[in-house]
């Protein structure tokens, strides 16, 4: 398939190439067959690329996006899942679905044959261009991701637009111009916890599912500790009275390479100092978030450790 050029955004569009005389069904079909290609969307395909990584399988879907968009009609703009992945917004969990939103009244929200289509209006304040793409704005995409899933799904992505710049207050007024409609008392109770100091979506996880917990005090976050006699500061993910620690170790999410032995042993070094200081420390890995009964009991053994329950 040496003749086939991709366009700048990457995509072999079928009805181009075809007009052009490079190439036929046959020979697409073919090619896809061959992993030489990879169809993206009806009449879209580009050049194969590996699904090995959590980045490639990131980047495949937003081409998939980008490819629906190419051969969609005008007046929808991308949303939900899809409009957080061309923000490179964080959420918990995949999807595979394409979501487009058009502005009306009434609707609801149907799966059709290669996406699923949301009716619901927008104000002009919430959409946005990415990419030269009409995308709805990182604080409508926020809300409509935390209408349509769980509380910790709700509470990762309110988390996630908080630290992208987004006013609390944006969040709000875009949650209640839409306090009728599915999902919106989730997304309201998880916009009343969220809050920008999560750094991550495991540490977003991590505080809705305490959440949950009746018996686990609600922790405090960031906290920094002077651990040197120079001076050098400590921060910590999660704190309880003062004397217990908390940390959320997310390196083997994806199954990436252990870290270095300088890395290793520096944070050691900074482990000991924050014992050093009287601290109880506990550290949990997605295996444990996975767990939330496994969790909860690592939670409370810290907490009777350092004497807190």
């Amino acid at each position: 398939m040496r003749d086939l050029t991709p366009d700048p955004s990457g995509l072999i569009r079928r009805r181009d190439a075809i007009a052009a005389g490079v190439v036929d069904d046959w020979s697409l079909a073919a090619a896809t067959r061959d992993g030489d290609l990879d169809r993206l969307y009806r009449g879209v395909y580009a050049p194969s690329m590996s699904d090995s990584g959590h980045a490639d399988l990131d980047h495949r879907y937003r081409s998939r996006v980008r490819a629906a968009v190419s051969m969609g009609e005008p007046g929808k703009v991308v949303s939900h899942h899809s409009a957080a992945a061309l923000h490179r917004m964080p959420t918990l969990g995949r999807t595979d679905d394409l979501h487009f939103t058009v502005n009306r009244r009434s609707g609801g929200r149907r799966q059709q044959r290669a996406f699923v289509l949301h009716a619901t209006p927008w104000e002009s304040d919430e959409v946005t261009i990415v990419d030269g793409i009409a995308v709805t704005s990182m604080a409508r995409t926020a809300v409509d991701v935390a209408r349509s899933g769980t509380f910790v799904q709700a509470v990762t992505v309110l988390d996630g637009a908080l630290r992208r710049g987004v006013a609390h207050q944006q969040l709000l007024s875009v949650s209640d111009r839409g306090r009728r409609r599915v999902g919106s008392p989730v997304a309201r109770r998880a916009l009343a916890m969220a809050d920008c100091r999560s750094e991550s979506v495991g540490e977003s996880l991590s505080r809705a599912l305490m959440r949950g917990f009746t018996d686990v005090p609600v922790p405090d976050l960031q906290v920094d500790h002077v651990i040197g006699s120079d001076g050098r500061v400590a921060r910590v993910d999660f704190a309880w009275g003062g004397i217990l620690v908390g940390e959320f170790d997310g390196r083997t999410k994806y199954g990436r390479e252990g870290d270095s032995a300088d890395d290793v042993w520096r944070e050691k070094v900074r482990e000991d100092a924050l014992r050093d200081l009287g601290l109880v420390m506990i550290r949990w890995t997605w295996d444990d978030l996975m767990h939330p009964e496994r969790f909860r009991a690592l939670l409370l053994r810290g907490l009777r450790r350092a004497g807190l329950v």
